[in-house]
């Protein structure tokens, strides 16, 4: 498929993608495809993290893969919404979103344990007063 986009678009595109070390084409259809997601998951929004691009309930600081997390250790979407404060409706546009794009919350959940396990190694070489030294593997989710 090919895009005609106006010049000042082209540009833009163009400017982002040199700024963020993407090819053009692929930017734009990074940003085509998060469109798609923001029209069939309007009440999702994905933002720039440490770990990469994650999905979040919009208006939050709530992430998908957190209420994915609570749900697979057998919390009803009732109990994850009053833990979190949001509504049931909300708890189940993340789990739908997290439904259609399972690898990629999956990715975020592992991230997570990962930075978890690497935290807590950290924490205790700090509580025992001395700086760890066996280092704890980090992973990334790849760029998107």
């Amino acid at each position: 498929m090919t895009l005609r986009l106006p010049s000042k678009v082209h540009r833009d595109v163009e400017r982002l993608a040199a700024q963020l070390g993407y090819k053009p084409a692929h930017l734009g259809a990074r940003l085509v495809e998060e469109g798609l997601r923001r029209r069939y998951f309007p009440t999702i929004d994905l933002r720039d993290t440490a770990a990469g691009r994650v999905a979040y309930l919009k208006g939050t600081r709530m992430a998908v893969y957190w209420i994915v997390d609570r749900i697979d250790k057998g919390m009803t979407a009732d109990q994850v919404a009053g833990e979190f404060n949001v509504s049931i409706a909300q708890v189940n546009a993340a789990l739908s979103y997290a439904h259609a794009f399972t690898a990629e919350i999956k990715l975020d959940l592992e991230e997570s344990q990962v930075n978890k396990r690497w935290l807590e190694h950290e924490e205790s070489g700090w509580q025992s007063g001395h700086r760890s030294s066996a280092p704890v593997q980090r992973r990334s989710k790849p760029r998107k």
